[in-house]
């Protein structure tokens, strides 16, 4: 392909979710009493519950961003907004999207749902109408322009029966980028709570059989850990650690056996450390009791990794994941902008890519940039491609040129 050439930017992370005022009119009529009374709650405590004092970015880091013309115009909105959504994704030069929930800029779902502790202590029938009201608002953001947004479902795992209606009615409704689970607990005396327990097994199921991938995505439960010193970073080194736990559950459990065709992502949560897991794993299954392990494992466990699961390579990673890309697996990569949080490549994702894909050949910028997502989540690349070359990067402009160090 030629210079003038332009690639396909599918984003694998970014986020969406209705402030307060929009959400209670998603919350079933018989649930808005109690969503306003969570609401009361949620502000006394900050807007941000989950979160610990210690900011996410340092002051230099937060006036850097909020000075720059894209945040200072509104582009945070585009997180409920489809117009501003639309704006900043093309000045981005992002032709299409997956959406998981937000939270940071005052918009978590209903009722906590999605990145909240699982032990919140509010009623399973709030926490499973909460999902679904977010799933609806979800739909309508999805619905403005079908083709570019995937929609990532929330469900809750107290009814699986009722989960599993939430997955049918996630597809029908156009989320087309599959369920994300809720976290899930560090530590309990009750099995049914792990993701490898067989009450689940209809879930995964179900998955397979809409083609809905299923995510993790950064974030999840912790201790309370309080204000010490440190706080927020061993917090986020535990949520990346969380994260990746879905893979040994669904490997050593044989729901990847049982599902071969069912999808696996950790998104925004790292990946350099997929080839020690899955060394592991191997040596686990080779090494210890390797008769067990036949006894359901047809596949040695990174089989089942490189057939079924993929890693959504977006900020504060990136770049750790390319230069490891032929080790994890080219096509098990996908770039993500995580638009519109602070610790993402948004309002510079140009830039940010530039260096992340630095030397890169442009058929594995492309992969690992759009054609990897469209396969994982259906995405029309035909239907894309008049927008990716009105608005996507130039090749000239990544991966092959050599991008100076930043000073």
């Amino acid at each position: 392909m030629d210079t003038a050439s332009r690639y396909l930017m599918i984003s694998s992370d970014c986020h969406a979710g209705p402030p307060p005022e929009i959400a209670r009119g998603y919350v079933d009529a018989q649930h808005r009493a109690a969503f306003d009374e969570w609401i009361a709650g949620v502000r006394t405590r900050g807007l941000n519950p989950a979160a610990t004092k210690t900011d996410i970015a340092g002051a230099a880091k937060r006036k850097a961003f909020n000075e720059h013309a894209a945040v200072a115009s509104g582009g945070v909105t585009g997180a409920w907004d489809a117009a501003t959504r639309t704006r900043e994704l093309d000045r981005e030069g992002i032709a299409a999207e997956v959406i998981f929930p937000d939270g940071p800029n005052n918009n978590y779902p209903p009722f906590g749902v999605g990145f909240q502790r699982p032990r919140e202590e509010l009623a399973p029938e709030l926490q499973q109408a909460g999902a679904h009201a977010y799933n609806r608002w979800l739909a309508d953001l999805c619905a403005t322009e079908r083709h570019r947004h995937a929609g990532v479902a929330l469900i809750t795992l107290h009814d699986v029966e009722a989960a599993v209606h939430e997955v049918q009615w996630a597809r029908r409704a156009g989320l087309t980028g599959g369920i994300m689970l809720p976290s899930m607990y560090i530590w309990t005396d009750e099995p049914e709570a792990f993701w490898h327990h067989p009450r689940y097994e209809a879930i995964w199921a179900v998955c397979e059989e809409l083609e809905m991938p299923v995510h993790t995505h950064t974030s999840g439960p912790h201790p309370r850990y309080g204000e010490s010193p440190g706080t927020r970073w061993v917090t986020s080194m535990e949520a990346y650690w969380n994260a990746h736990r879905v893979f040994w559950f669904l490997i050593w459990s044989g729901a990847l056996e049982r599902h071969p065709k069912m999808k696996v992502v950790t998104t925004e949560s790292g990946g350099g450390s997929v080839p020690y897991m899955l060394e592991l794993c191997d040596y686990l299954a080779a090494d210890r009791n390797p008769e067990a392990v036949r006894e359901h494992l047809a596949l040695k466990p990174s089989e089942y990794w490189r057939r079924q699961c993929y890693i959504g390579a977006s900020p504060p990673s990136g770049r750790p994941e390319v230069a490891m890309r032929h080790t994890i697996g080219l096509e098990k990569l996908m770039w993500g902008s995580d638009y519109p949080h602070i610790e993402g490549t948004w309002p510079r994702s140009i830039e940010r890519a530039q260096r992340m894909f630095d030397g890169v050949p442009e058929r594995e910028v492309r992969m690992i940039c759009g054609l990897n997502a469209a396969k994982v989540y259906g995405f029309d690349v035909l239907k894309l491609g008049p927008l990716a070359q009105r608005i996507g990067p130039k090749v000239s402009e990544l991966g092959t040129t050599v991008v100076p160090p930043k000073a």
